[in-house]
């Protein structure tokens, strides 16, 4: 795997630790032990649509973490696979040499997207979904929703922040 490849791996991997560190923190809804209470319906409705959101981007994010994984192995495999049968190919038969040419295209057409057009994606997802953990973070975190407060603002709650 050449330097390009590790980074971006490195990357894909920290989108999905962070995936995983902000569902864990967001699942908490018990008063801790220390944080500030808070008790405005308007606060509680928007730190409640920011989790939503926030839980919808990590779904998103999870899912090109998956796209991404799978193009990466698929393209690593295919680099293999060719390796393994470039010795055998009878450089004589034009039918080989067409047929072991289109695996290399294949394998070169999978690393381009991936390289322009899948990564990408993983970046944008990582980057949206990391501003929406820091705003959370910024406007709830540390803080505590005050019970009968936040189950009467769920009850008629509508979120209008983009999922």
């Amino acid at each position: 795997m050449g330097t390009m490849g590790t980074i971006q791996h490195g990357l894909a991997i920290l989108a999905v630790t962070l995936v995983g560190v902000a569902g864990s923190a967001f699942a908490q809804s018990a008063p801790a032990a220390s944080g500030t209470l808070m008790a405005d319906p308007r606060e509680i409705a928007t730190c409640l649509c920011l989790n939503q959101s926030v839980q919808k981007r990590g779904q998103t994010l999870a899912a090109a973490q998956a796209s991404y994984e799978a193009l990466r192995r698929s393209t690593a495999e295919q680099a293999t696979a060719l390796n393994t049968k470039r010795p055998t190919v009878n450089v004589n038969d034009p039918t080989a040499v067409d047929a072991f040419r289109a695996l290399v295209e294949k394998r070169d057409d999978d690393e381009a997207r991936l390289e322009q057009e899948v990564f990408p994606s993983l970046q944008a997802q990582t980057t949206t979904y990391n501003a929406r953990v820091a705003d959370y973070a910024q406007r709830c975190g540390g803080r505590y929703m005050d019970e009968p407060v936040m189950q009467a603002v769920q009850k008629t709650l509508v979120c209008t922040i983009d999922p």
